[in-house]
């Protein structure tokens, strides 16, 4: 019964801590890391025991993160991902490697942790890239793939591990190629299977049509792979990510992906709640100050250096630095390398609790660090822009295409070019109505020069491009963009230096609905309430009833949602 109660108490401090850290609009996981460290304080060891099912956890977690892996969107940015990327992993670990020696730690210590400090969380970062409607911008798309890239590092890194703990023993050379050559081995191994084998017995049980044996089959072949990489003496959950990234190439990852997800989510809370039971709440207070100033310096070290390698590839202003606050906390991996290291007995059980707590600080920093990206980037560009040589770094870096004829007149501005603003760009075409599209996304901008439509490459809400644009001799403004902080940000800055110019906003949810009345704004228009006009009216008229009667529903509807 023991594994019964501490599997209850497990799932309790999981949702107590959950629900607390959505509550303050923190990751999840932050809350069942908290809960553990909680709950482990005051429970006895024989309930704690249940670390098999949080290596389940792992093992699905990593299988999860490879079936989302894509490659084709790794291409799009593979210069400043793959070589910046790795650039940034080097210089991280070796610089923290030497920070944490004159901490006093010692080699191995240091190694790893710097090891587990140099990767990112991509669960975190598409978190806030989605909940702000910026993944796919272009500071969106090389953090993702820079993070991408930043676990698919991690494979060396676990078959480093144990040839780590060889050290100072007798054989240290055989040791590495032999486990060089069963990593080859497993990765071949995969790559054959995952051609020849496994999408043909996926596609034959997804035949049958039954989400069970999807279900089953998924995580038979992700245990399997799991412990058949642990019997070459490598990581569990490394032969589980190499079979989510051979899956993630077959035609049914998206569904398997959806099925697994329950599962994943019920033992990855598990898991991380366990970690929490690792960090004991005596190193915690013993070494705060410690634990803190690691944690700042971590998120410095990691924002400067991906800064310098954003700007060496020509991504310098706000893109940059929107990389180098997004990119600079410590990612779910960390915590994976250093359980890892723990059970290889690599490193201490305090040295991890104290890994896991700086961790967890830059985690928690992560949201609120993102929000500061534009405040921080207009204090310092106006401060170097006295300095010219350091000014180039922090430029708007705003950007004309090449059929960007901006000098008209009366013109219609639109900002953001994807669902909402495509068809309003193409209505305006037909009546040969002059527009201009400011858009952020780098493909986007491509796609309309080649199409010879005036477009200007930068963020809307900057000052710089909105005059760029001729916000001052415009027509009106449409705000097709999402994010609700932006478009107060916009639509202030307008209504001050161009206060006749007419501004017409989306509104993505009610509650943005209510703030843009508040903002005066001209024409508000909310995209899923007019799909549900249109819904029904085509159900009255299916119903026979007539044009009267259906603009008399349609105005009663209106009227309702404008209060």
């Amino acid at each position: 019964m023991e594994i019964v109660l501490g599997l209850f108490l497990v799932a309790a401090a999981a949702t107590i801590g959950g629900v607390a850290a959505r509550s303050f609009k923190f990751p999840v996981l932050i809350g069942y890391i908290i809960s553990g460290i909680i709950f482990g304080a005051i429970l006895p060891p024989s309930v704690k025991n249940i670390s098999y099912f949080a290596e389940i956890g792992t093992i699905l977690l990593l299988f999860s993160i490879g079936i989302e892996l894509s490659l084709d969107r790794l291409y799009k940015f593979w210069k400043v991902a793959v070589i910046g990327g790795l650039i940034q992993i080097l210089l991280v670990t070796f610089v923290s490697y030497l920070l944490l020696n004159l901490f006093g730690f010692n080699s191995a210590t240091s190694i790893i942790l710097s090891l587990g400090f140099s990767v990112s969380s991509t669960a975190v970062l598409v978190t806030i890239l989605g909940e702000k409607g910026e993944m796919n911008t272009i500071h969106g798309g090389i953090m993702f793939s820079w993070a991408l890239v930043q676990d698919l590092a991690v494979i060396p890194i676990m078959i480093f591990l144990p040839i780590l703990g060889a050290f100072g023993g007798g054989g240290i050379v055989g040791l590495v190629a032999i486990s060089l050559f069963k990593a080859l081995l497993l990765v071949l191994g995969a790559v054959v299977l995952g051609k020849l084998v496994v999408p043909y017995v996926i596609h034959f049980v997804a035949s049958a049509n039954s989400r069970e044996l999807l279900l089953l089959v998924s995580v038979a072949i992700a245990l399997g792979t799991a412990l058949i990489a642990s019997f070459f003496g490598i990581s569990p959950a490394l032969g589980a990510f190499l079979a989510g990234v051979v899956i993630s190439e077959s035609q049914e990852h998206h569904a398997i992906f959806a099925e697994t997800r329950p599962l994943r989510d019920l033992f990855v809370a598990l898991f991380f709640v366990t970690l929490g039971f690792l960090v004991s709440p005596q190193v915690l207070l013993s070494h705060f100050f410690e634990i803190v100033m690691l944690a700042v310096l971590v998120i410095v070290l990691k924002a400067l250096v991906v800064f310098i390698i954003s700007a060496f590839f020509g991504f310098k202003g706000k893109t940059g630095v929107a990389n180098a606050f997004g990119l600079a906390q410590v990612g779910e991996f960390a915590f994976v390398i250093f359980s890892t290291a723990l059970g290889l007995k690599l490193i201490s059980a305090s040295d991890t609790s104290l890994g896991i707590s700086v961790t967890l600080l830059t985690l928690i920093i992560a949201p609120l660090l993102f929000d500061k990206v534009v405040p921080f980037w207009r204090k310092v560009r106006d401060i170097t822009s006295k300095w010219p040589a350091l000014g180039k770094f922090f430029s708007s870096g705003e950007k004309r295409g090449d059929n960007a004829g901006i000098g008209f007149s009366d013109h219609i501005i639109i900002c953001g070019y994807g669902r909402v603003g495509k068809w309003v760009g193409r209505a305006l075409s037909t009546f040969d109505i002059p527009f201009v599209v400011v858009e952020y996304n780098q493909n986007v901008v491509n796609e309309l020069t080649e199409g010879g439509i005036s477009v200007l490459y930068g963020d809307p809400t900057e000052p710089e491009v909105l005059e760029a644009v001729g916000i001052r001799q415009a027509k009106a403004v449409i705000l097709a963009i999402p994010d609700r902080v932006a478009q107060e940000t916009l639509i202030t800055y307008v209504q001050t230096v161009a206060p006749n110019v007419k501004i017409i906003s989306r509104a993505h949810e009610d509650k943005d609905w209510e703030k843009l009345k508040t903002l005066r704004v001209d024409k508000i228009v909310q995209p899923e309430f007019e799909a549900a006009i249109e819904i029904v009216r085509s159900v009255l008229i299916s119903k026979g009833k007539d044009r009267d009667e259906i603009s008399e529903a349609v105005k009663s509807l209106r009227v309702s949602h404008s209060k």
